[in-house]
């Protein structure tokens, strides 16, 4: 609280700012006029620079011991008091000594706070006044990271951009990161091979520095995998399979490699224990599944298959084989929003991974139904598919 005796001493104007709760900029205490001589009236005056006071409603103090307060806040974990003395910094002197500091440090509470978006404008502000220094590359950095979970690829892209233009010296793990970021701008524009060059510089630095053992991973890795990912996802699902080629079973069989090959980079992803890339790499890999069983259902009997109750075995044999493909899909559902629900994430990713399950439950459903409805046991549809997935193998040879 300011002292009764500071507040008598001060001007009309602050006292009335002080009554509104608004922030005062002072320059020093103005002391009580008193009679000169001639002598000090011709005297050569003197420039003094003072230090500005800020003065609110339960504070008075300089900007320095404001901005030195926010810091000894920030390192003891007083992420909301830190962010408040910044953000009076910046208020108060916005072109001041202390205000490009208070900007990148103020990002970082609310980093901590969850407060990504305001997070991300503070730090982007600091970016632009620290320029070449080192906190200015921290703060773009910084930015990089929360620009990718907030998905503006575009703003992680030109800030990744950036920090390879200036060829400054970056360490292994910015380089991931940044190649990380380039790579999820690329593959959201459907750029796989861009994305797999990212991709592949990423991972050089992984290797060579030995940041790829077994394990926990940090949330730069994931997004890396996560990007590898996206990369097979892509790849898998330009290979069609309707109408059947000639080759169909080697055409399968390579859709199917690539669809194991992403899970297995979304499996790596989910290694960061970070609750969103664990959710977005659920969400892909059920997708997979789904995609590949919607085209598979569109298949019809080869035209040698004319005999009714033959196409009703062929259908049935579909139906139980990828009936599985649903099932993997649903469990891979239930687990991501069973983690998603356990941390707290609630992104877009989340909601769009319940929408998906219940549409697949529905589609388990039918499919079982459909099964069901046949005249024939689940055995000898068994048996059918052993015969079809036979016969797809010896066409493609």
């Amino acid at each position: 609280m300011v002292d009764r005796n500071t507040l008598l001493k001060l001007p009309v104007a602050h006292l009335v700012a002080f009554a509104l709760g608004l922030p005062v900029v002072a320059c020093g205490h103005t002391a009580p006029r008193t009679a000169v001589n001639s002598r000090e009236v011709q005297a050569k005056p003197v420039d003094l620079e003072l230090e500005q006071l800020v003065i609110t409603q339960t504070d008075a103090d300089n900007i320095a011991k404001i901005h030195a307060r926010g810091m000894q806040r920030l390192q003891n974990g007083d992420f909301q008091g830190a962010e408040r003395d910044f953000d009076l910094c910046v208020r108060a002197a916005p072109n001041g000594p202390h205000a490009a500091s208070a900007l990148y440090h103020g990002g970082l509470a609310l980093d901590e706070l969850g407060r990504f978006d305001l997070a991300l404008q503070r730090l982007l502000l600091a970016t632009e006044r620290l320029g070449d220094q080192p906190l200015g590359q921290a703060a773009a950095l910084r930015a990089v990271r929360i620009a990718c979970h907030l998905e503006r690829w575009g703003i992680a892209k030109a800030e990744a951009e950036q920090l390879l233009a200036k060829k400054v010296a970056l360490r292994p793990f910015d380089v991931i990161l940044v190649q990380g970021a380039l790579a999820m701008e690329a593959v959201m524009r459907d750029d796989d091979i861009a994305a797999e060059q990212h991709v592949a510089r990423a991972r050089n630095a992984l290797e060579n520095n030995g940041l790829d053992a077994p394990g926990k991973i940090s949330r730069d890795v994931a997004a890396v995998y996560f990007a590898l990912g996206e990369v097979r996802r892509l790849r898998a699902t330009r290979i069609g399979l309707v109408p059947p080629p000639p080759n169909f079973g080697v055409v399968l069989e390579q859709r199917c490699e690539l669809i194991l090959a992403a899970q297995s980079a979304y499996s790596d992803a989910m290694r960061a224990y970070d609750a969103h890339w664990s959710t977005m790499a659920g969400y892909r890999i059920g997708e997979l599944y789904v995609a590949l069983h919607e085209e598979l259902m569109r298949i019809v009997p080869p035209e040698s298959v004319t005999d009714p109750h033959q196409r009703q075995l062929f259908e049935g044999a579909m139906r139980l084989r990828y009936s599985v493909l649903v099932q993997k899909a649903l469990n891979m559902m239930k687990h991501t929003l069973t983690m998603a629900e356990r941390t707290g994430e609630k992104s877009e990713w989340v909601e769009r991974t319940k929408q998906a399950e219940q549409d697949l439950a529905q589609r388990l459903v039918q499919e079982e139904a459909a099964i069901d409805r046949l005249p024939y046991s689940r055995q000898a549809l068994e048996f059918a598919l052993l015969r079809l997935q036979a016969a797809a193998v010896g066409k493609g040879k």
